[in-house]
């Protein structure tokens, strides 16, 4: 709901901007009343004046509404209620508030077992609202503006209805044994249910006719939800549906010794509360879900059977999918992608997990690795790894770029490395000096007495009785000798004492 000014033409002249600005508008509480934790409704009424403002008093309101109805009758409570009177600063004397702009914060905090928002029934709802009122004293126009909250109890991400399947498994003595299910006993408003149908006959000649799947809403309304046994009424309502003709074609599938027909449908719910409510149970309103099946079964000699079966489902709203002020979820939130990707951060089932990419089919296209044009094969950090290599990794770079490895050569290659690492560990270190050989493709490396390895590309002696002769500054000034900028300090060696 939007915010709206309500004042007279003069004090729309002085009040530019006069709104409660929310850090969030929906809360979200995870879990049920007794496992929810806590979250914090924060924000900060916002007034901007252009002309100076004669105000008596400022105050914001928090409350928590209820109205159950039902058979003509009806009861309305606040169950909630939270007040805040704000001081405006630089007020005068006389009660005028100069021409500037003002903020004032305010929080509270919002309990587990606060009940969850239901909206989208005529006759009964549980609402949040706030509402700021600048009050100019006898004689003036009061200023007010409204703020529309809604608290959702979506399900835990550990919860046992995003994981266990729902499923019913029986027989039709000497007909049919069939199992139709569902992934998961919790679905997310506004989004689909995969119903999986598994049919094997156990009659020759049986065929399967029209196939129909409903979602049925239930509604159990008390005035008084203190006394339960005194309830004012029932309302039942299909919320989607879906039938479609078994194709009289389909080939059976042989499912543990049976030949069996195998198919799933997809059913779609509503976006609207006004045509489907979340599974809740507070406060005197309850709503329930359950996913009915009914299957025509034709028997050899043409008259017509039926299959009925029923799962319960418990629909929630997910906080990736939220509705707007109408009550109902935007098409653009879907964006053309499947509404099963909105859930709450469930991890998927066995069955449908993500297959693994190679490393060699990845395209390195956009990716900053540590070694820089140097990196391949070969470890990221030269100078951090522990083992020195005695791989071409040259070779083994241009290799990469046109063949993939199979398990068997990196086996065989690891098992290398491990045998050239147990010969490094029993070699002894020959003393520096300096190199004249070519460098190859492999990389030199020296191994220290610690055992971290460092590329040296180049050795330089250092002579003790020259490192010893410091010169005087104004020797080091006029002296035109440079140290390489290549040299690195020596390594030492360990020696028997």
């Amino acid at each position: 709901m939007a915010s709206r000014l309500f004042g007279t033409g003069n004090t729309a002249n002085s009040v530019k901007y006069f709104n409660i600005r929310l850090d969030q508008s929906t809360l979200v509480l995870r879990g049920n009343e007794e496992e929810a934790s806590s979250v914090l409704l924060k924000g900060t009424l916002v007034l901007c004046l252009a002309e100076p403002l004669k105000v008596q008093n400022l105050r914001l309101r928090f409350t928590g509404e209820r109205r159950v109805g039902c058979g003509g009758q009806k009861k309305d409570d606040q169950f909630l209620r939270k007040y805040w009177s704000f001081e405006p600063p630089g007020l005068s004397r006389g009660g005028t508030l100069a021409a500037d702009n003002y903020e004032w914060p305010f929080d509270y905090v919002i309990h587990g077992n606060t009940p969850e928002s239901v909206e989208g029934l005529d006759d009964s709802w549980i609402v949040y609202r706030m509402k700021a009122t600048i009050d100019r004293g006898i004689l003036a126009q009061n200023i007010i503006t409204r703020k529309h909250i809604r608290v959702v109890r979506t399900l835990d991400t550990a919860a046992l209805e995003l994981f266990h399947e729902m499923r019913v498994d029986n027989t039709w003595h000497d007909k049919i044994d069939y199992t139709l299910s569902t992934p998961t006993k919790g679905v997310i408003f506004g989004t689909t249910v995969d119903v999986n149908f598994r049919i094997a006959s156990l009659l020759k000649g049986l065929k399967i006719g029209e196939v129909n799947t409903s979602l049925v809403e239930t509604q159990d309304i008390w005035i008084d939800p203190k006394y339960p046994e005194r309830k004012k009424g029932t309302i039942t309502r299909p919320v989607a549906e879906d039938k479609f003709d078994f194709p009289q074609d389909q080939e059976t599938e042989l499912v543990d010794g049976h030949d069996a027909w195998v198919f799933s449908r997809r059913l779609t719910l509503p976006k609207s509360l006004r045509q489907c409510l979340q599974t809740v149970d507070t406060m005197g309103i309850r709503t329930k879900h359950s996913l009915n099946f009914a299957v025509n079964l034709v028997n050899p000699d043409e008259h017509v059977s039926k299959l009925t079966a029923s799962l319960p489902l418990q629909i929630y709203i997910s906080p990736t999918l939220l509705m707007d002020e109408d009550n109902t979820i935007s098409t653009n939130h879907l964006g053309g992608v499947d509404p099963g990707a909105f859930a709450v951060g469930a991890p998927p089932q066995y069955g449908q997990h993500r297959s693994d990419v190679l490393y060699s089919d990845l395209d390195p296209a956009g990716y900053v690795t540590p070694a820089g044009t140097l990196s391949g094969f070969s470890t990221p950090f030269n100078s951090q790894s522990r083992r020195a290599s005695a791989d071409n990794l040259a070779a083994l770079a241009s290799a990469s770029t046109t063949t993939s490895f199979t398990p068997i050569a990196l086996q065989s290659r690891l098992n290398n490395l491990d045998n050239a690492a147990g010969a490094d560990m029993t070699s002894s270190y020959p003393p520096n000096s300096n190199s004249s050989e070519n460098p190859s493709a492999t990389l030199s490396r020296q191994v220290s007495d610690d055992g971290i390895d460092h590329c040296s590309p180049q050795h330089f002696e250092y002579s003790p009785e020259q490192m010893n002769k410091v010169p005087s500054y104004s020797t080091a000034l006029q002296s035109q000798h440079q140290t390489p900028i290549n040299e690195v300090p020596p390594i030492y060696q360990p020696f028997d004492r």
